[in-house]
């Protein structure tokens, strides 16, 4: 039987030596690529019989047998009787004093042009006679980063940003005095930006809109905006702290997650699938390489959980396991800075994201990253998101993000508010209440305007200072009871409906605060029937709750306490 092999080059025919004889053996296409048991000799004399590398055969693990593969070469095009016979083409012949690979991590270098109108295509022309590079100093690290705009382009080192003229370079007269003057550079002067920053070794934290660009500069631990003024800290608008905390926790290095389970049985429904045990799976697998016994298979593409510690792993690629395998799950997931614009509410996304860990079979931590928004209207941090992407970028007015190898539109009318990426999230807030915070009051009550469906998950007060305990220092916080929302907190005695959370007067929702601290040393003694909170200033946080118009719009507009001040 014959069968037509379809080629990626001409001139060259792979051949491959071919075994029918075996029943076992699991053909792809459904046929072999060539009968016969010996079609080939073998050098040296006599002939093997071998299976092709991507017939798989399901008695043995790895595939029996030899794998052996000829190449025919052909010097007619096409192998045409009579064809255009090719030959070895130009050869180019240089000598170079120093013939030594150089890299250059400060430097640019372009090529020749390249004009689709008329067809002129030198971009695979580097001529030494020319004048083609442009070096900046290296003592501000490699470059990460190049981004242009009109006629200029911004240069990222990891501790500089630069400016370079493209296409032009500029002339000063002798009073000093600088005019733009056309020029045949290519890549013309290049003029730093005042402060010692730069984007470090994470470029994929640029983003940009108009003529404002964001990046991070993790080894400082700033966030960054550069525009027509220069180079601007936005992180020290309020999140000084946060971002010198964190951004120094996003190593460099790749980290290695790597999952071994037993499997407990073959592949339960086709020859893509891997049934495991002993494993708290996750959708964060998705992407994982699978080595079977010390072999590399194939990639994770769907993970689907079937009990608590099992489950069903699809490979992208034709992989037969048995009871008694070693399976590994392997990836380098390196940490990473992720930024994009969100043109939809003009904010600038920015997502830490740590390298996950995995610590035996437990699965990635949830907490291993932070994606929050800087709002270039109020110059300020307004949100922490509950999404971690792996790309985002905006289209027209249109905000997405991409998840592993799915894309999600962000603000869609479609999904409920506060979904990411299938899965719905409560919303909250976490403010402070400081009015004369160099005063001793008593919170008693709490006050908010707005929608309803939001609870006060909690409110502290300050701590007091140190003191020794039975057990060591202990600071000390008076609590108040958790507040149910308007619709949670509702319940009917005799007929009488009655409010245990929040109630609502006048479009305005009040509720007191119940006590639930312990009593400190040197206190009375008081029960759970003490209302109100004493402290200088309270940390409060609300959120929405799970049943009041699921997935609908929540506002909150305002928030109050009433307080007693203790003279």
């Amino acid at each position: 039987m014959a069968a037509i092999i379809e080629v990626s080059y001409f001139n060259s025919f792979w051949m491959k030596q071919v075994n029918t004889t075996n029943s076992n053996v699991v053909w792809p296409n459904g046929y072999p690529y060539n009968t016969g048991a010996q079609a080939l000799p073998v050098l040296g004399g006599g002939t093997i019989a071998a299976f092709p590398a991507s017939a798989v055969d399901t008695t043995v693990n790895p595939v029996s047998g030899l794998e052996l593969n000829w190449f025919i070469e052909e010097s007619r095009i096409r192998g045409g009787y009579n064809n255009t016979q090719t030959d070895y083409g130009v050869k180019a012949y240089i000598v170079e004093e120093e013939p030594a690979q150089q890299h250059r991590f400060n430097s640019l270098i372009y090529s020749g042009i390249y004009n689709s109108r008329t067809g002129i295509n030198n971009t695979n022309q580097f001529s030494v006679g020319v004048d083609i590079t442009k070096s900046l100093d290296p003592a501000y690290g490699s470059i990460q980063k190049l981004f242009s705009e009109d006629t200029n382009m911004t240069v990222f080192q990891e501790s500089k940003v630069s400016r370079a003229l493209i296409d032009k370079d500029a002339v000063y007269s002798a009073e000093g005095g600088g005019s733009m003057t056309s020029s045949s550079l290519v890549i013309g002067q290049i003029t730093p930006y005042l402060g010692e920053y730069g984007i470090s070794r994470n470029p994929e934290s640029f983003a940009y809109y108009g003529f404002q660009k964001y990046f991070t500069d993790r080894d400082r631990g700033v966030v960054l905006r550069l525009s027509r003024d220069g180079i601007t800290e936005i992180s020290s608008y309020g999140m000084i702290d946060y971002f010198r905390d964190n951004l120094p926790l996003i190593s460099e290095d790749n980290t290695w997650i790597i999952e071994t389970s037993l499997t407990t049985a073959s592949n339960p429904s086709n020859n893509r699938q891997i049934l495991v045990s002993g494993v708290n799976l996750s959708t964060t697998l998705i992407g994982m390489q699978v080595i079977v016994n010390g072999n590399f298979f194939g990639y994770i593409v769907d993970v689907a959980i079937t009990g608590s510690s099992s489950g069903i792993v699809t490979v992208n690629r034709i992989v037969i396991v048995a009871a008694g395998d070693i399976v590994t799950f392997n990836s380098t997931a390196p940490a990473k800075i992720m930024g994009g614009y969100d043109i939809h509410n003009k904010n600038y996304i920015l997502s830490l994201q740590q390298a996950p860990q995995y610590a035996g079979y437990t699965t990635v931590n949830p907490t291993d990253y932070s994606t929050l928004a800087f709002d270039e209207l109020i110059n300020g941090w307004v949100a922490f998101y509950s999404y971690k992407p792996s790309q985002i970028f905006s289209l027209r007015n249109d905000m997405y993000s991409i998840e592993y190898a799915n894309i999600w539109k962000h603000y869609s009318n479609a999904v409920s508010v506060g979904s990411f990426y299938g899965t719905l999230n409560s919303s909250n807030i976490t403010f402070i209440f400081n009015k004369d915070s160099s005063f001793n009051k008593v919170f008693q009550t709490v006050n908010y305007e707005g929608d309803n469906g939001w609870q006060v998950e909690s409110f502290i007060s300050d701590a007091t200072g140190y003191d020794f305990a039975t057990e060591g220092w202990e600071q000390f916080n008076d609590q108040a009871q958790s507040v149910l929302s308007y619709v949670d907190g509702r319940y009917i005695s005799s007929g009488i409906t009655y409010y245990s959370g929040f109630n609502r007067k006048e479009n305005k929702y009040y509720a007191n605060l119940i006590n639930i601290s312990t009593a400190q040393p040197g206190e009375v003694v008081f029960g759970q029937q003490v209302s109100g909170i004493k402290g200088r200033f309270a940390t409060v946080k609300f959120s929405t709750d799970s049943s009041t118009d699921v997935g609908g719009n929540k506002e909150l507009w305002a928030v109050g306490t009433k307080v007693n001040y203790i003279r």
